[in-house]
């Protein structure tokens, strides 16, 4: 029921079924403050890193190309939409429609593009539903199923060193696996619920997400503990296309990304909003002394 604290988080309280009216309030994602580059609130206080938000730049007149795909290539198809923001073509393309220099900048510096494209960690949610939505999920990779038994470490404890650090406890974790990382089908959350999420019921789509991120964690493991073999860490990560630095970058982003990483947000240019709506030549030429036609608004 985690859920409940996103209510107490969010300032316009939208996050929420309304038992009283019926209806499903909505995140309105705080465009007030989308709007001026700042993240949302309740992405302020969410605990743990587990929320990014970024620019994804994609082909429009891939859309309805992309929604009337086979449920099986649903995934691959909205993927294509997205587009490369490197590209000198997409950023001729995105300058030509008007996207400002900032929301390309942003574009390329997305931890979501990253997540999505570069690094094929994430994936969508529900695209059996064809609404195409710019949200993505990395899938979950739970630790193995263990147990505690208990145990008489005193025989251990009269071989240590007097100066050794030893801990009273009578139990030992004990991992239903041979090695401290077991498989992916050993995972405690079954591929096949986590596939009818996030890949249209492709259990390979997903499968491949999470030894990517095993990948990273036992090469993480070897970099930092040790007790694994540098040639499985290696293994491991060109079995699933990535490489040392790409590992790092993955590691980083997830644990210890900054602020401004996870959330880049470019500002919207109120100063084109007019444009749709009105003649900006006549406003330009009424600025200065002179009189008020419009009725007073607040502030003046």
């Amino acid at each position: 029921r985690a859920w409940r604290m996103c209510v107490t988080a969010c300032p316009y309280k939208k996050s929420y079924y309304n038992w009283s009216s019926g209806k499903s309030e909505k995140c309105i994602l705080c465009y007030p403050r989308i709007e001026s580059g700042y993240a949302p609130a309740c992405m302020h206080s969410c605990v743990g890193r587990i929320r990014y938000l970024g620019v994804v730049l994609y082909d429009a007149d891939q859309i309805h190309k992309a929604a009337s795909a086979d449920d099986k290539d649903l995934v691959n198809q909205q993927m294509n939409v997205i587009l490369d923001p490197f590209d000198p073509t997409v950023i001729a393309e995105a300058k030509k429609n008007g996207i400002a220099d900032s929301t390309i900048w942003a574009a390329q510096s997305s931890p979501t593009y990253k997540f999505v494209k570069t690094w094929g960690l994430a994936l969508p949610l529900h695209p059996e539903f064809r609404t195409l939505p710019m949200l993505f999920y990395v899938p979950p990779l739970l630790p193995v199923m263990a147990s505690l038994k208990q145990v008489n470490n005193a025989e251990q404890t009269s071989k240590m060193n007097p100066v050794s650090k030893v801990w009273d406890d009578a139990w030992l974790y004990n991992t239903t696996t041979k090695e401290l990382f077991g498989t992916i089908d050993e995972a405690r959350m079954p591929l096949k619920y986590l596939a009818s999420l996030f890949s249209a019921g492709d259990e390979g789509m997903v499968k491949d997400r999470l030894k990517k991120l095993m990948a990273v964690r036992v090469y993480r493991r070897w970099k930092t503990v040790g007790d694994v073999p540098e040639a499985k860490a290696m293994e491991m990560l060109r079995e699933v296309d990535l490489d040392p630095q790409s590992a790092d970058d993955i590691y980083y982003l997830t644990s210890l990304a900054k602020f401004d990483d996870r959330f880049v947000i470019p500002a919207a240019h109120r100063e084109h909003a007019i444009e749709m709506l009105e003649f900006t030549g006549d406003k330009k030429g009424s600025t200065g002394f002179g009189f008020k036609e419009e009725s007073a608004s607040r502030g003046l």
